[in-house]
């Protein structure tokens, strides 16, 4: 090779490399700086991300602050494809590892050849779901094979072409020593993720399951409708109770952040927040839930001794509407729904016949039997068509005269009350102390034969509705039912049968047609122990923000006033006094609860759900509901409670004893165990304090006052009180001197609930009388003038000396 070749080749060299260099500092230049810009933007969406930061749904809390629901963090396993590695041997590892971690199969799609030693095949043989395994290999696509769950590299493919960076959830609610592993491993792993979302854990589970409901998915056919609130296809929604109802407040915003990713897709940092999230509110309920446990326990107790499958009680504020518990049953564990219900579990539950998904105390109806009694009672009393002492006499049977053949006793149709003996002359008030049906059937339908027109269907219709019978009492709480009062119109496009006089009676005492919710019974009741003022029942009192500070309050809200006078209204509630206090009321012998003064209203309902099991053999309907519904202290009524057993027979034996309980753990009297052993205890302190020749007293002084009157009567009068210390409780062994004209005339001791008796008063002794206690000389003097046929309700309460000074006139 010449020297001239030599240095050609030299030279072409140069030019190639000198060529090669401008080219790449040419392009390095373009991509630098002429795109340089571009291929940033480029490199920070890859690296930095727009996420969404969920926001915490709002938790709930009792009158006492005890917390009822709140969000548990759920740990769920995902997989973005994309970020998965592009070597099928190093996926393959992942779905192994994963598979064994979650104990999930890697796929399902196995076909028919497939062999015993293939790995896929050994992760789908230990998968939970799998039974029949060479069933399934014969025939892979059978409809029990195709129901099982997806793989785990089944369900990474299903949109790996269209949307690679998708994410796909491949396990729910994974333990946290799982996560652990998972997290451990992650740079090993990459394109699995771990995300956190809160779930809702109900604390207590059925016990107020009806009350607060649960949360699930958006329903289809709904989705709409919160996509135009700003929801997202996933998002978590109130589906029932008070997480539906007070959804709006419950409810988060959700935030926006910008995130730095590393290569396999996993958060570096939080580079800014576009949005903040903001948490729901909470809600502070009227609720007592140690008041919720001991309903639910006493009913459940009472339907389990009587054999009865469904059961309510309830207890509301009367003076304010505020529901202090609200109990049905049966009931259902809320916690199915939060976490993702199972088919099987969804159909036992819709199934049952007892359906325990329905709150029977919004939404079921039933006969009210005698409780509906105060209604016609106002009624008439207002209408002027019956008087304090207008009477009629009862003898166990009401004949109503055939309307076209008035005068032939064989077409008579007879009427019967309770008792088949009758309970002779009844006026209002022992009308409803005994509950007596012919009494009522005339207030109702009137009485032919005495020219007595009584109240009558439409007026009687007016002052239901008044009572807020026929409509939602407005509760907060969705599904509630309107119930039935029923009118002329009604029955004739119903039934296409005229209204008859007996269909009049059978309503008046709250048989036949009508229908309420025991609700709505309680609410009535509620309305005569107040003195006239329809409340609507509600179960939030106040909304609070995530800092606890009081957003919105829920003030007692009236409904109506009774247009029923207040004369009347005492009369009536003088009569539901009865019920309970006078021997022949008829829940006076099963009513129980010392110290307490109460009234209420017994109610036995007859239903036949299974004809003719139903008839006894006169035919006659054997089968009953049980109602009581009550409230106390009678004076000043602090607690209104309703109780009803399904199928429980007579009102007086059955429910009676579930409200004892009830009002026993409202003004914490203990039960006749505890009784008997606190009366043991201050026995043995008796004597011991004898022997030593001391006997403690109390300190301080008592003022005293006198709470109110009722009806007595036996010859003369009564006075019956208690001696209270500071915080309400009773006192026991406390001596109380009765004077007539400044003169002892007998001693009284109070009883281990403090409550003492004297039926000793008489106006022809003295007009004047006084009470004394005469180990507390500086306390006050009680001054009654005395009126036969009265009882004097009277209070001593111990004070302080500073408040008792002021006290004392």
């Amino acid at each position: 090779m010449t020297e001239f070749q030599i240095r050609l080749r030299s030279n072409l060299f140069r030019a190639v490399v000198l060529l090669v260099f401008v080219v790449l500092a040419t392009q390095l230049w373009n991509l630098q700086v002429v795109q340089g810009e571009r291929y940033s933007k480029l490199a920070d969406a890859n690296r930095f991300r727009l996420i969404q930061v969920p926001a915490s749904r709002g938790v709930m809390y009792d009158r006492t602050g005890e917390l009822l629901v709140r969000n548990r963090p759920v740990y769920n396993v995902v997989i973005i494809p994309a970020y998965l590695p592009e070597d099928a041997t190093a996926e393959a590892k992942i779905f192994a590892r994963l598979s064994e971690l979650l104990d999930l199969p890697i796929t399902t799609q196995v076909e028919p050849t497939l062999g015993y030693n293939n790995g896929y095949f050994q992760a789908i043989t230990h998968h939970q779901y799998n039974r029949q395994l060479r069933r399934q290999i014969v025939n892979p696509r059978s409809r029990q094979f195709a129901r099982k769950p997806l793989g785990l590299r089944d369900a990474a493919n299903q949109n790996r072409v269209y949307a690679p960076f998708l994410s796909v959830t491949v396990a729910t609610d994974v333990d946290p020593i799982t996560v652990s592993k998972i997290e451990e491993a992650r740079l090993n792993m990459p394109g699995v993720f771990i995300e956190v979302e809160p779930s809702r854990e109900f604390l207590y589970g059925s016990l107020t399951s009806h009350l607060l409901g649960y949360t699930g998915s958006i329903p289809a056919e709904q989705f709409d409708q919160y996509d135009a609130k700003g929801y997202h296809l996933t998002d978590e929604i109130g589906l029932a109770g008070l997480e539906g109802e007070y959804e709006d407040w419950l409810r988060g915003i959700k935030g926006l952040e910008s995130i730095e990713v590393d290569v396999t897709g996993r958060k570096v940092r939080t580079v800014s927040q576009n949005i903040q999230a903001r948490p729901g509110h909470n809600l502070r309920l009227t609720i007592d839930l140690g008041l919720q446990k001991a309903v639910t326990e006493a009913l459940q107790e009472q339907m389990d001794e009587v054999g009865s499958k469904q059961g309510v009680a309830i207890a509301l504020n009367p003076q304010t509407g505020e529901i202090l518990a609200m109990v049905s049953l049966p009931a259902y564990d809320n916690n199915f729904f939060s976490r993702g219900i199972t088919l099987r579990e969804l159909s036992l539950l819709s199934e049952d016949p007892n359906n325990p998904l329905v709150n029977h105390a919004i939404a079921g109806l039933y006969p009210p039997g005698s409780t509906f009694k105060i209604i016609p009672a106002a009624g008439a009393l207002q209408e002027r068509t019956v008087y304090p002492d207008t009477t009629f006499f009862d003898e166990g049977i009401l004949y109503l005269p055939n309307r076209f053949e008035p005068d032939n006793p064989d077409l008579a149709q007879p009427f019967y009350c309770w008792l088949r003996t009758g309970h002779g002359e009844v006026n209002m008030i022992s009308g409803l102390a005994y509950s007596c049906d012919v009494y009522f059937y005339q207030v109702g339908g009137g009485y032919e034969p005495i020219e007595y027109e009584g109240l009558g269907l439409e007026r009687m219709v007016r002052y239901a509705e008044m009572f807020g019978l026929g409509a939602p009492t407005g509760v907060d709480l969705p599904g509630e039912l309107s119930g039935l009062v029923p009118n002329k119109r009604w029955k004739r496009l119903n039934y296409a049968e005229t209204w008859l006089t007996g269909d009049t009676y059978n309503m008046t005492i709250g048989q036949g047609f009508v229908l309420v919710t025991p609700l709505q019974i309680l609410n009535a009741t509620a309305a005569i122990a107040n003195g006239g003022t329809l409340y609507r029942p509600h179960l939030v009192k106040e909304i609070l923000d995530a800092e606890d500070n009081v957003v919105e309050v829920y003030e007692p809200e009236v409904i109506r006033q009774l247009e029923v006078e207040p004369q009347f209204i005492n009369l009536i509630q003088q009569g539901l006094r009865a019920v309970v206090e006078w021997p022949q009321g008829t829940a006076h012998e099963d009513f129980d609860v010392p110290g307490v003064i109460a009234s209420g209203k017994t109610g036995t309902a007859e239903f036949c759900d299974e004809y003719p099991q139903c008839l006894d053999s006169d035919g006659r309907v054997k089968t009953s509901h049980a109602w009581f519904t009550a409230y106390a202290p009678s004076y000043n009524p602090e607690i209104a409670t309703v109780v009803f057993i399904y199928g429980g027979g007579e009102g007086s034996t059955v429910a009676i004893p579930v409200t004892n309980k009830i009002l026993r753990y409202y003004f914490d009297i203990p039960d006749e165990e505890e009784i008997e052993e606190t009366e043991e205890t201050e026995e043995v302190e008796s004597v011991e304090a004898e022997e030593s020749g001391a006997t403690p007293l109390p300190a301080g002084i008592f003022t005293a006052r006198l709470l109110g009157t009722d009806s007595w009567r036996e010859d003369g009068a009564s006075v019956s009180g208690y001696v209270l210390d500071e915080d309400g409780r009773g006192i026991p062994n406390i001596t109380i001197d009765i004077l007539a004209n400044g003169d002892v005339v007998a001693q009284v001791v109070s009883g281990s609930t403090g409550q003492f008796d004297y039926n000793g008063l008489s106006p022809s002794v003295a007009a004047n009388w006084q009470l004394h206690l005469p180990d507390y000389p500086e306390s006050q003097l009680l001054q009654l003038e005395v009126a036969e046929g009265l009882r004097y309700l009277v209070e001593f309460k111990s004070q302080s000396a500073g408040s008792a000074d002021a006290a004392i006139p």
